[in-house]
């Protein structure tokens, strides 16, 4: 039996997979999520964000495309910032940094569709590689099935009948590992496709918020495109703040406006009471009509 050339391409070592290594930014963002959501639960939106944006990389990471290994650390990376900027847009948000969350959103956008355009190609050509890697495997199992069958049913082998079944369970064993390396690959093109287009509805919000609250600050035409003077316009009427719904609603619509007019002793004053620092002042009685 005569193994063709094209099988004798070395396959990929399995030490690839155990080389990629366990992200450290990707461990720190799991381990930290709990604790900014914790502080988002409690409402402790400024701190929140502080502690989310501590995890954020100093410096936009660099796609080497030197090998599959760098390939996958380099992904692995990629979406392991993705992620920590994912949690800097959640907590900017709630803290009324809208301008920052959508900043943060893009740059996550921008990691994930970088990832995926670095594997696409490279990706795509190993999978289909080890496809028909497995597929001449089979073939020359096929074609020597008979003889294989013959070797592995005797006791005793010649030196040259043992070389020959060797090779056999070889190719065999081919035909397993092609198929593992057609899942490895092709679970790398999957995840980081579909990550590669998971940030977009989050960059919409953002812009979507913006443009909302841009649109009401020019609709306000006592304010005349004046942004603090449409914070005192909304501050002002007890209205807007009962229709922000529960305090988790009003609790990120009064750090919007506090983002707006930090200067606002009005806004201060209110989320002083959202957190208990402050009494809202009692109802003023309704008017009573004149007796005729």
């Amino acid at each position: 039996m005569r193994l063709p050339a094209f099988l004798t391409f070395p396959l990929l070592t399995v030490a690839l997979l155990a080389q990629a290594p366990a992200p450290s930014l990707g461990d720190k963002v799991k381990a930290e999520r709990p604790a900014v959501e914790k502080l988002l639960a409690s409402f402790d939106y400024p701190e929140a964000k502080t502690r989310a944006e501590a995890l954020l990389p100093a410096a936009r990471p660099t796609f080497n495309k030197t090998d599959n290994t760098t390939l996958i650390q380099s992904c692995s990376t990629f979406l392991d910032s993705a992620e920590a900027y994912r949690l800097a847009t959640e907590a900017a948000d709630s803290a009324g940094a809208w301008e920052k969350a959508l900043d943060y959103a893009k740059a996550a956008q921008g990691l994930a569709a970088e990832c995926y355009a670095g594997l696409k190609d490279p990706f795509a050509n190993m999978v289909a590689y080890y496809k028909q890697a497995g597929v001449r495997a089979k073939q020359v199992l096929e074609e020597n099935d008979a003889r294989i069958k013959e070797l592995k049913a005797k006791t005793n082998l010649d030196p040259g009948e043992r070389q020959e079944l060797d090779l056999a369970l070889s190719v065999e064993k081919e035909v397993v590992d092609s198929a593992k390396w057609v899942t490895f690959f092709q679970t790398y093109l999957d995840v980081s496709k579909r990550e590669s287009v998971a940030y977009d509805p989050l960059v919409k919000v953002m812009q979507e918020k913006l443009k909302g609250e841009a649109d009401q600050v020019a609709e306000y035409k006592a304010g005349n495109g004046d942004v603090l003077k449409w914070v005192e316009a909304v501050i002002s009427t007890p209205a807007y703040l009962e229709a922000q719904g529960d305090k988790a609603g009003r609790a990120r619509w009064l750090y919007r406006l506090a983002a707006l007019d930090p200067e606002s002793k009005k806004v201060q004053h209110q989320l002083d009471i959202l957190h208990g620092k402050a009494v809202a002042a009692p109802a003023k009685p309704a008017k009573k009509g004149k007796k005729g």
